[in-house]
């Protein structure tokens, strides 16, 4: 989720929790103001029928509906101002409803008076629904700014931000250049920015030292090695007894086994920091059938039985030379850790590349071979680099690779898109 939803979303349930407290405290106030009042304005009235009666006027005249007059003895106290919401019967209504009653006593001409007048209040439903109705036409108002104002403001605050994340984004190694970010008015933005611009300095640097490294010892390591396979080469043809020409038949595999970790090793590298060229759109069906051609004899020699299923025209967007790789690695494998008069089975289509071949069942867990010298034999002739270069070109340009064992059958996966 975006950070300007995260915000919006967070606003939006600080505001609602807000009104719906703000709301709880808005209805008590009211109810307690209508009271106040409505108690001042009945305590007035009660004084006004007292004042009737001192000016002569009879009493049992100004008795009605809402006023109450009661003659109390004048050995009892006078009565202070005494206020009480109550229900009551109401006819035009026809209903209960909810009245305010004051009463209060006065000692006038010998004679003690409790009047009583009433007056009705407004029901708690029509509070409550004057308060909620109110509420949502501000959080409606108050959506309406979000998307109007609040969004708009958001954005423009966040440009800087959102600028960085797209240079983030399309940062490359390749290209090597650190980040150069433009200064905002917001001190925390330009803190991440210049933090960011250091780091990316540095990366590049140690990146540029460990290239340069890798390239060395490559380069340094096949030129002694190119050296010791031609002289071994030339032992070969030399007259030697059959215990020398086994040791050096040994040390020959060895050292062809340490030009293979070399060139594996450095391909992992390339392809973990994007060094190779922009994918292109390439036809796996014809790569796929080059390189069967290529070991077949090699699987005739091995004795095993292939099984194919190929689609005509099946396209993927991948370097041709990393899918090159990538399908004598699946096939190499397939033959190298198959079993005697065993088999191996290929099917292409538009949606996957799956290769099964029989085999030793396996006593680890197949993932472990996806990693780097993993490998279930000692066969002097396996690196352990296949299957991890395979799940890295797969990781490099999106493809989803698998790889399980079921007993004697071993299957390598490649799903498309």
């Amino acid at each position: 989720m975006k950070l300007i939803n995260i915000i919006t979303l967070l606003y939006l349930s600080l505001t609602l929790a807000g009104l719906l407290i703000g709301g709880f405290f808005i209805y008590l106030k009211i109810d307690s103001e209508i009271e106040f009042e409505m108690g001042r304005e009945l305590d007035r009235q009660v004084d006004s029928v007292a004042d009737q009666i001192r000016r002569g006027s009879p009493y049992e005249g100004l008795v009605d509906d809402r006023l109450e007059i009661e003659i109390l003895p004048m050995n009892r106290a006078e009565e202070s101002l005494n206020l009480r919401d109550t229900l009551a019967f109401h006819d035009p209504n026809d209903k209960q409803v909810r009245q305010l009653k004051a009463s209060k006593s006065y000692k006038i001409d010998g004679k003690h008076y409790r009047i009583s007048y009433f007056n009705l209040l407004v029901e708690k439903d029509d509070i409550t629904e004057t308060v909620v109705f109110t509420m949502v036409v501000v959080f409606l108002l108050q959506l309406a700014f979000i998307g109007f104002f609040l969004r708009r403001i958001s954005n423009r605050v966040f440009r800087p931000f959102q600028n960085s994340l797209n240079q983030i984004q399309k940062f490359n190694f390749s290209s090597n250049e650190p980040f150069e970010f433009s200064k905002s008015k917001i001190k925390e933005f330009d803190q991440l920015n210049e933090f960011l611009m250091r780091m990316s300095a540095k990366l590049l640097k140690d990146y540029r030292q460990i290239k340069e490294f890798s390239e060395n010892i490559s380069h340094e390591i096949q030129t002694p090695t190119s050296v010791v396979r031609g002289k071994l080469e030339h032992l070969m043809n030399e007259d030697i007894t059959e215990k020398q020409a086994e040791l050096i038949h040994s040390a020959y595999q060895n050292n062809e086994r340490i030009q293979r970790i070399v060139r594996s090793l450095s391909l992992l590298a390339k392809l973990e920091n994007n060094e190779f060229e922009t994918p292109t759109s390439i036809n796996l069906t014809e790569l796929v059938k080059k390189n069967l051609e290529m070991t077949k004899e090699l699987i005739h020699v091995s004795g095993l039985e292939l099984e194919q299923d190929i689609q005509e025209d099946v396209f993927s967007v991948i370097h041709p030379f990393i899918a090159e790789v990538m399908i004598q690695n699946l096939i190499s494998n397939a033959v190298k850790h198959n079993i005697e008069e065993g088999w191996i089975r290929l099917q292409l289509n538009s949606e996957f590349l799956l290769v099964e071949n029989s085999g030793i069942p396996l006593r680890k867990n197949p993932e472990e071979l996806l990693q780097r010298f993993k490998k279930e034999s000692n066969k002097t002739e396996s690196i352990g680099l296949g299957l991890a270069i395979v799940n890295q070109i797969c990781k490099t340009y999106g493809l989803s690779f698998t790889y399980t064992s079921e007993g004697s059958i071993h299957s390598a996966r490649i799903t498309f898109g």
